[in-house]
């Protein structure tokens, strides 16, 4: 259609669409040295200019202006004219409405596809359009993993991050490992953690990491558990390593073992060490300083930790915490952040952590006192409350009300084996989807298939017994029922923080503590256990 709607140009006005110079250039160059016809004219124009006569404004008014009437009544029904009745005030109005709706013109004018190529192309050229990573980090995040980088850069080669229970420590540190795996294709980073909900966490989170950050292929070897990955020619790659396991391998006789622990230190050339309060047990920190501490080799060491210290004493720092400290060369990268009283508020407020409310569970003591029992606070102890009828009664209704009331997802932290066990009968006897998981009754697999079973919310409770402390996320959980009485400030905020997962990371505003008051030590902010070991870290001044 447009080619014919050329034709009614005259031949002066169609040269005047094409430049004087670009004549010239196609006669020259053609077998033909004639000059060009009208009609080659007007096809030269149609196929080199389709585009302008859709979005020049001035060319669109005079490509319509030369339509027929008996073209014209047929390309604009929508104006409602006869042939008999055409006249200016029509073309007016083709004119207006084409500029109103190009695409409509373009179709009747047969070029539709030029308007679609140039809006494809348009807008993939579009100024500013956000992009978001597969694997970001939040600002927070961010100083962390760079202030970490700098302390490594500046030959500081041990340092310690704390970051709160559910702020994200493991997706910092598999950035930071990322980014040491990226300088060199000889680099070997071995991540150490006790247990293997934390092993399999960080290998399943390694995979998700590097496939965003990475920039070449590497291995991941999984040394913990059941595994049987044998360690010979690990030479680059990302390793996790039980800590049982490696104590083992220390210890093995075999010749063949040890030479492959041998080279596998020298291989190391970073070490994460997860849960690191625990670094300086003796039988870890033997196994740890083989590859940071070793003759002619030293790996880096990054620690992970909420709860930078091992214990809690009212009367100062203990010498394990000191211990600690030392250990890492007094090297603490933590959270900075400003006009908050503390990190734990300006976590919560950003929705990085849900806000916790802590509540008490009371009951009926019936003549238990535990810190008085012989065996001050042993298993005797926990026996003896875990089968406190009104304790478990009270336990047993606070669970249900919040499954059935609020359809909460709820993990319960039992006394002992036989008491998660009971606690689970007890409430599917009450119509809860329930579990009890511990390491006696439950192998690898069915741990974790109740595991997955609750984090697809099939299970509405967990109960455990020293299983789920850590390395267990779960983002929906928003309440955490604290049965197990502790005085150890570190395995408290653990099991508080199975449920402080906050609404950015896909869990929750707000989450509910549960804590059990069997009148022992116990602990009830959250900011003071972020705050506590602050002391212990402050270098000293020369």
């Amino acid at each position: 259609m447009l080619y014919q709607i050329l034709e009614n140009f005259s031949e002066d006005e169609l040269l005047s669409f094409i430049s004087k110079q670009a004549i010239e250039f196609a006669k020259e160059t053609s077998s033909d040295s004639e000059d060009f016809s009208k009609k080659q004219l007007a096809e030269v124009i149609a196929n080199t200019k389709a585009i302008e006569f859709i979005f020049n404004e001035e060319l669109r008014r005079l490509l319509i202006e030369r339509i027929k009437p008996s073209v014209f009544v047929k390309l604009f029904p929508e104006l409602g004219v006869t042939l008999d009745k055409v006249g200016p005030n029509h073309y007016d109005a083709a004119i207006s409405w084409a500029t109103g709706n190009l695409y409509e013109f373009s179709k009747k004018i047969g070029v539709e596809n030029a308007y679609e190529n140039e809006k494809e192309s348009n807008k993939s050229i579009e100024g500013i359009s956000r992009v978001e990573p597969d694997y970001a980090l939040y600002p927070y995040q961010q100083h962390i993993s760079n202030d970490v980088l700098s302390h490594l850069r500046d030959n500081k080669q041990r340092v310690l991050v704390h970051l709160p229970t559910g702020s994200g420590k493991t997706r910092t540190a598999m950035n930071i490992a990322s980014e040491h795996l990226r300088k060199s294709s000889s680099n070997v980073v071995l991540w150490f953690a006790d247990r293997e909900e934390l092993c399999q966490q960080a290998f399943d989170e390694f995979k998700i990491a590097w496939k965003a950050l990475g920039n070449r292929e590497t291995s991941l070897y999984g040394f913990y558990s059941n595994s049987n990955e044998s360690l010979s020619g690990i030479d680059s790659g990302f390793v996790i390593g039980g800590l049982h396991k490696f104590l083992s391998l220390k210890k093995s006789n075999s010749r063949q073992l040890q030479l492959l622990y041998q080279e596998l230190r020298e291989s190391v050339t970073l070490v994460i060490f997860d849960e690191a309060h625990k670094a300086v047990a003796p039988k870890f920190r033997a196994v740890v300083n083989d590859f940071i501490d070793g003759d002619g080799f030293k790996a880096d060491l990054i620690g992970l930790t909420a709860t930078p210290g091992r214990s809690y004493s009212s009367d100062g720092l203990s010498a394990e915490d000191k211990l600690l400290a030392e250990f890492f060369y007094h090297n603490k990268v933590s959270m900075r952040v400003s006009d908050y009283l503390s990190p734990i508020d300006y976590l919560v407020e950003r929705g990085y952590l849900a806000k916790a409310n802590f509540k008490s569970l009371n009951y009926n003591y019936s003549g238990i006192a535990a810190h008085e029992l012989k065996d001050a606070g042993g298993l005797e102890t926990m026996k003896a409350l875990a089968s406190n009828v009104e304790r478990n009664k009270q336990i047993l209704s606070t669970v249900i009300r919040e499954c059935i009331q609020k359809n909460s997802q709820v993990i319960l932290f039992a006394c002992t084996v036989e008491h998660a066990v009971n606690l689970a009968i007890a409430l599917a006897y009450n119509g809860i989807l329930v579990a009890s998981i511990d390491s006696k009754n439950d192998s690898s697999e069915s741990r974790r298939v109740k595991i997955q079973q609750y984090k697809e919310e099939k299970l509405q409770v967990l109960v455990n017994f020293n299983v789920l402390t850590a390395g267990f996320d779960a983002p929906k959980t928003n309440v955490s029922v604290i049965a197990k009485p502790t005085n150890s400030l570190v395995q408290y905020l653990q099991m508080a923080g199975r449920a402080m997962r906050g609404y950015k990371s896909g869990g929750n505003k707000e989450c509910r503590i549960y804590t059990v008051m069997d009148d022992i030590p116990e602990f009830q902010s959250i900011n003071l256990a972020f705050e506590y070991w602050n002391d212990m870290w402050a270098k000293k001044e020369e």
